[in-house]
C-alpha cells in the first residue's frame, strides 16, 4: 500500500468519506439502473437540489420508511 503522503489530497478525502460512512453503517454497492429509473433519480435530484444521484436515491428509499402508502405498497406482505 502506498504511503500517505504519496497519496493526492482527493484520494485521501475519499477515504477519509468512505470510513466515516462506514463508521455511521453505510454499505456501499453497485447497481445497475433501468433508464427509468435513472430518469426518475434525476428528476428527484433537480427538484431537490442533491449534488448526486446517490443522495437522490437514499433521499427516495428512506422516503418509504417515513409514508404509510409507500410502505403499504413496498413493505406490505401479500399473499
Amino acid at each position: 500500500m502506498a504511503n500517505h503522503t504519496q497519496l493526492k489530497p482527493s484520494t485521501l478525502s475519499q477515504r477519509k468519506r468512505a470510513k466515516a460512512q462506514s463508521e455511521q453503517g453505510f454499505k456501499r454497492m453497485s447497481l445497475a439502473l433501468s433508464p427509468k429509473a435513472v430518469e426518475i433519480v434525476e428528476r428527484v435530484k433537480a427538484s431537490k437540489g442533491f449534488t448526486s444521484r446517490e443522495a437522490a436515491i437514499n433521499a427516495i428509499l428512506e422516503r418509504i420508511g417515513d409514508d404509510m402508502f409507500l410502505q403499504q405498497e413496498f413493505l406490505a406482505v401479500s399473499g
